[in-house]
């Protein structure tokens, strides 16, 4: 795999006090054969709020692909899919 995968966490207002300030431990969270892998960024906002269907906070975006109700857990296992 060349590319990485990137994963956006949402640190918004909203995401932060539903739990998403956990999110911004993943890259320590990474089991060693993720690490090189990934690339992990910040954004204020995923626009998932706006949503007419009401997905759970916190989200996460991995490769495009939306993640609602987002854990350290459910985004390594999505990564271990990937891989």
């Amino acid at each position: 795999m060349d590319q990485k995968i990137i994963i956006k966490i949402c640190v918004g207002t909203y995401c932060h006090v539903m739990g998403g300030y956990k999110l911004r431990e993943l890259r320590q969270q990474l089991p060693e054969a993720l690490q090189d892998k990934v690339k992990v960024e910040a954004s204020v906002c995923l626009g998932c709020s706006t949503l007419k269907e009401k997905p759970q906070p916190p989200y996460a975006e991995i490769n495009g692909k939306l993640m609602s109700d987002a854990s350290l857990e459910k985004i390594i296992e999505e990564l271990q899919k990937i891989v």
